[in-house]
């Protein structure tokens, strides 16, 4: 569609399909770039071709990244900056002015501006076609070049400002001057018109460039014959799109400016830099923001070039490598703090690493690790939540007979116990502790070990891993602490029942939550499907709630209050009395009051010996 390309307000409507006649129209008011640059994708791939978009105010990245070669996207009114980023395909028609950074590292399709363009347009083009119908700003086409035989064109109707392709490495710019504009045609400024050009070639018509406006390394020259034929198509192309008449634009003088040699500031790059600093390139390894915001250290980076190249196994397998959960954790409980850090973020959406970790449950079961041989030695483990079925885990991979003891009926630990089937259905969970239990690992449940169970198995194995996680609820050193009930030892009845088909009990038609974090998130959920009222349950908390933003927000959106800095002063049996940061108080009536703010692990059953200097 990019190459034989005229805008379709010039197509008459008989020679549309149905589809594109009634194009699917969005409205841009108040919506935020992000959500708007998503749902043009969300229509793109449903399959429409022509989307139309009205009410834009300064948006950002229309446009960016879309991949569709037959698609059209009609912009109405004042789109932001960065539109057409990193453009592979489509036709992007603005109808209005635009602002710095259009096409910027486009890679191929049409952009057309019924307008003017700001700064720093075609930055990095290196494929496709640029159209824009007024006046630019400055440092247009910098680094326009060409790449893998695509071959970028800029052409400008109107005039630019200083440093018109500063560094251009190839491509084609067309600067019009329709209005034939005397002076001020490409810039004023000394020496900034194509400095530092050591590729590709810029036209312009109607106007005798002064000398000193030759950047270094440009050279000019008056067009010959092969130049007016090569540049016709581009001005033909450029007039269809905006009605105008192509031959008297055609008939002016025309001149050229091309690179004279190559590279001309090529000293100025190291080692070709005279001076001497003493210092020498030195290699530094990294991580990409995502790898490093994961707990787990999981190389998000490699695990999506694996994805990309086809190698599904190999990415599963790389997950294995370093976590067990890579189905139930990695795509349904984790924060995702890879997402968080995930700089595609700042254009758009980040990648939805948990979507994809979720995309695999049919894949081949974990795989013993590099030392595949058994090895000598038995290890037992205790505690069978994530961090002692990670090491289970990790030591059968390695070849070590493991055992785990658990007090629960089934391994998971709060996995199983205490997160909500809404955030992780139980199938989903039982998945990888089917993968764990198929390395060898055995597991001792409906088995709680104290001090004398733990002595027999320190005699039994040869290593024992200690794991039991934080299963002690912290209640707040206010009044009325039996009014207080702990959040964990509440979720861990209420998921025990619901397994087990059990009716949960009935808690008071009002509750406050004391604390705002993500298990208070599965504690409130699990008393609307009681039967609570969301618009009856208060959340109080020391500073700002630390749950995840989007359950906190669909959990305010139904009613649920969250109030902070608040701190609890005193408990009854008809609510509680907290205090504000100016010390002013209020009551909070409820008749259920939950604390989730923080658990501490039970480790009374190891020997003296092994808990001095434990806190």
């Amino acid at each position: 569609m990019t190459g034989s390309y005229q805008s379709w307000a010039s197509i008459t409507p008989e020679s549309k399909t149905a589809n594109t006649f009634n194009p699917p129209v969005i409205d841009a008011g108040g919506v935020h770039y992000r959500e708007l640059n998503e749902r043009i994708r969300e229509l793109a791939r449903a399959g429409e071709r022509y989307i139309r978009v009205r009410g834009l105010r300064g948006q950002r990245y229309l446009g960016a990244g879309l991949d569709f070669s037959d698609l059209l996207l009609q912009l109405y009114g004042v789109a932001g900056e960065d539109m057409g980023f990193n453009l592979n395909g489509p036709t992007v028609e603005l109808f209005g002015h635009g602002q710095n950074a259009i096409a910027n590292t486009m890679d191929s399709g049409t952009i057309i501006v019924h307008g003017m363009g700001g700064d720093a347009l075609a930055y990095g083009m290196r494929g496709g076609s640029l159209f824009i119908r007024d006046d630019v700003g400055y440092r247009v086409g910098i680094h326009m070049k060409e790449y893998r035989g695509k071959k970028p064109l800029l052409v400008i109707g109107g005039t630019s400002g200083d440093y018109l392709g500063e560094y251009m490495a190839g491509g084609t710019i067309i600067l019009l001057n329709r209005e034939n504009a005397p002076e001020m045609v490409a810039g004023s400024s000394d020496k900034t018109l194509a400095t530092g050009i050591h590729g590709g070639e810029i036209y312009i018509f109607g106007y005798e460039i002064p000398d000193y406006l030759l950047g270094i390394g440009a050279g000019i020259s008056a067009a010959g014959k092969a130049d007016r034929k090569n540049v016709e198509p581009f001005v033909r192309q450029f007039c269809g799109h905006f009605g105008l008449e192509a031959d008297p634009l055609l008939e002016r003088e025309l001149v050229k400016i091309t690179p004279q040699g190559s590279r001309p500031f090529a000293r100025f790059y190291y080692p070709a830099y005279p001076v001497n600093t003493g210092f020498a390139p030195e290699h530094a390894e990294g991580v990409s923001p995502c790898e490093a915001a994961c707990p787990a250290g999981v190389p998000t980076g490699r695990f999506l070039r694996h994805l990309r190249l086809g190698e599904v196994e190999r990415a599963l397998e790389l997950l294995d490598e370093y976590t067990p959960l890579r189905y139930s954790c990695c795509g349904f409980i984790c924060p995702h703090l890879c997402m968080e850090a995930c700089t595609r973020g700042r254009v758009d959406f980040p990648v939805r690493t948990a979507a994809l970790a979720r995309r695999f449950k049919s894949a081949p079961e974990a795989k013993p690790g590099l030392i595949q041989e058994k090895r000598d030695g038995e290890i037992a483990v205790i505690g069978a939540g994530p961090a002692g079925l990670s090491a289970a885990y990790q030591l059968a991979r390695r070849g070590y007979g493991v055992t785990v003891f658990d007090e629960g009926d089934r391994p998971g630990g709060k996995l199983y116990q205490v997160i909500s089937r809404e955030r992780l259905p139980i199938d989903d969970l039982q998945y990888d502790m089917e993968r764990i239990e198929k390395l060898g690992v055995r597991f001792v449940l409906n088995t709680r070990v104290d001090a004398g169970r733990f002595r027999e198995i320190l005699q039994q194995f040869d290593h024992v891993v200690v794991a039991v996680g934080a299963q002690k609820a912290v209640l707040p050193p206010a009044k009325g602490q039996r009014y207080l009930k702990a959040g964990l030892d509440f979720l861990k009845e209420y998921n025990s029942d619901l397994i087990k088909g059990r009716p949960p009990p009935k808690p008071g038609a009002r509750a406050a939550i004391i604390g705002g974090g993500d298990s208070a998130v599965d504690g409130i959920e699990a008393l609307i499907n009681i039967g609570v009222e969301p618009t009856c349950i208060t959340v109080i908390d020391v500073k700002k709630p630390s749950a995840a933003p989007q359950a906190r927000r669909e959990l305010e959106s139904r009613g649920v209050q969250f109030r902070y800095p608040l701190f609890i002063k005193e408990a009854t049996a008809e609510g509680i009395y907290a205090r504000g940061m100016l010390g002013e108080e209020e009551f909070i009536p409820a008749e259920t009051v939950l604390v989730f703010i923080n658990e501490q692990p039970e480790l009374d059953f190891l020997p003296a010996e092994m808990l001095a200097g434990c806190d």
